[in-house]
C-alpha cells in the first residue's frame, strides 16, 4: 500500500512539473503586448503660440506586458480610419522602440505648422498595430487621438475650467493671457494648483501693463479684469 502510495504521489509531483514547465515555455515564448499608457486625447493649436514657432510636439505613453528583453524592440504605430491630417507632413512619428530592460517608452509626435491649418481642424488617430515582437494590448488602450489647427478660438473648456481663474471670455483677454503665461494648450484640464499659478502670473501681468501702458480694453469695449 504503502509502495502504491508513493507512486501515486511521485506521478503527480511529474505532472504538475510538467504542467509548470510548459506553462514557463508557453510565457517564454510568447509575444508581449504593448498599449497606449494615457489616452488623453489632447487638441493642439499653433494660433496660440508666436509666429516664430514653427514646429512643436507631444508625448505618447507606451507600456508593454510580459517580459522586458535584452536587446532593443521596435513596435508599429499607424494612422487609423478618422485621420486627416497628412503624416511626415503635418506630423511625424519619433521613434517606436522599447529599449533592452524597458518596460515602457515616451514617444515624441513632432507637429508641423503648415498654411492649411487656418482653414480647417485636423485629426490623427494613431493605434498600435502587431508586429513581430509585439500584439496589441488591451482592448481600450490601442487608439490615441488628437487634433491640429492654426486657428485662434476660444478653448473649448474655458466656461467649466477657465471662468473661474479668468472671468468672462474676450479675445483681446485671450491673447494678453499667451503672451502673459506662455501656455500653449488651453483645452486641457491643469490641476488647480497649477491653475492658481497661471491666474497670479496674469494678475501680476495685468497690473503691470495697466500701471505702464493704462487700461486693457477689449474688443466689446470693456476693461479687461481678472476676477
Amino acid at each position: 500500500m504503502k509502495n502504491i502510495r508513493k507512486l501515486i504521489l511521485a506521478a503527480f509531483i511529474t505532472l504538475i512539473l510538467a504542467s509548470c514547465a510548459k506553462d514557463e515555455e508557453l510565457l517564454f515564448n510568447d509575444k508581449n503586448s504593448i498599449y497606449v499608457e494615457y489616452q488623453d486625447s489632447t487638441d493642439y493649436n499653433f494660433a496660440y503660440s508666436p509666429a516664430s514657432i514653427v514646429k512643436d510636439s507631444i508625448m505618447l505613453h507606451f507600456r508593454i506586458t510580459g517580459t522586458a528583453s535584452a536587446s532593443d524592440r521596435t513596435f508599429s504605430v499607424v494612422p487609423a480610419a478618422g485621420t486627416t491630417a497628412k503624416l511626415d507632413y503635418h506630423y511625424k512619428l519619433g521613434p517606436l522602440v522599447i529599449k533592452a530592460n524597458e518596460y515602457k517608452v515616451i514617444v515624441p509626435i513632432y507637429l508641423y505648422r503648415k498654411a492649411g491649418l487656418k482653414d480647417s481642424l485636423l485629426k490623427v488617430v494613431l493605434e498600435v498595430q502587431e508586429n513581430d515582437n509585439f500584439k496589441q494590448g488591451l482592448a481600450k488602450r490601442q487608439r490615441y487621438k488628437f487634433t491640429l489647427a492654426d486657428i485662434f478660438s476660444k478653448p473649448t473648456n474655458w466656461e467649466t475650467t477657465w471662468a473661474t481663474y479668468f472671468g468672462g471670455y474676450s479675445e483681446v483677454k485671450f491673447r494678453f493671457l499667451l503672451g502673459a503665461t506662455g501656455k500653449t494648450n488651453w483645452n486641457s484640464s491643469p490641476l488647480p494648483q497649477d491653475s492658481r499659478v497661471l491666474s497670479q502670473i496674469a494678475r501680476n501681468a495685468l497690473l503691470e501693463y495697466n500701471q505702464t501702458v493704462g487700461p486693457l480694453i477689449d474688443e466689446f469695449n470693456q476693461q479687461v479684469f481678472f476676477p
